[in-house]
């Protein structure tokens, strides 16, 4: 039996993924642009987009300009954007753990939880398959502190809702108060991001950020102290960030 598509929907993700595909880019287009790109008159564009708004998955900024909203975001940085980052990254991170030595880990925030996306791993390297306490106590992760530091504060309250502030166990400096973890994490954006020498290795973590500056995600790396002294650790940072400088460059080509 064959059925009719909706074509009002049809147009209506055609223009969601316009708004999606320039996100990154953080461009807002126009109501000619989106027409145009759509094939699809301008008011009907535009009585589309004002849905589209009013549900949150738009967003009109300036006059007659649009990008996409915060529910959109939502949605689609969990699959679309993380699954792009996710292809682009793979073999600029194999390159750099090849020429690095270490192995290193590419980390996202979805839905208020912490997530592996890419665990690259040296040849000589022992590194444990991965550990689902390393996303159950998540604060104590460099990677999820590196993310967390370029939340904005409406993305922070979020994610404090939902999991509540850090324990003593898990993130000394900062539990169990609001101004200690903003403090942490103030000095986390200041340094560019975690360096920091643990019990038994050097914790490195850097963030992965938009054109506009929203964090996506973020690179890691656990280097035991046996090869890893402070200066290491800094230049392992460096390195980090140098990485992390072509991912962007290639998602936003």
């Amino acid at each position: 039996m064959a059925y009719n598509t909706v074509k009002s929907v049809t147009k209506a993700i055609t223009i969601l993924e316009l708004l999606t595909s320039h996100t990154i880019e953080d461009k807002a287009l126009t109501l000619a642009e989106i027409s145009e790109a759509a094939g699809i008159l301008p008011v009907t564009a535009r009585n589309l987009l004002r849905t589209l708004e009013e549900c949150g998955y738009a967003e009109r900024v300036g006059h007659g300009k649009y990008r996409e909203g915060d529910r959109c975001l939502k949605l689609f940085r969990g699959e679309g954007i993380l699954r792009r980052l996710k292809d682009v990254a793979k073999p600029i991170i194999d390159r750099t753990v090849f020429e690095l030595g270490e192995s290193l880990l590419l980390v996202a925030i979805v839905n208020n939880r912490r997530i592996e996306l890419i665990r690259s791993k040296a040849l000589d390297d022992n590194m444990l398959e991965p550990q689902w306490d390393a996303n159950a106590r998540f604060y104590n992760m460099r990677t999820t502190r590196a993310i967390l530091a370029w939340y904005s504060e409406e993305e922070l309250n979020e994610f404090i809702t939902a999991n509540g502030l850090p324990n003593e166990k898990d993130w000394p400096e900062a539990a169990n108060s609001r101004d200690n973890l903003d403090n942490e994490l103030k000095k986390i954006r200041e340094n560019g991001g975690c360096c920091e020498i643990a019990v038994n290795y050097a914790a490195i973590a850097v963030p992965i950020l938009t054109t506009s500056g929203e964090v996506v995600a973020s690179l890691g790396c656990y280097s035991k102290l046996s090869r890893t002294d402070r200066i290491r650790a800094t230049g392992i940072q460096k390195i980090l960030q140098d990485c992390v400088s072509k991912i962007q460059q290639k998602i936003t080509s």
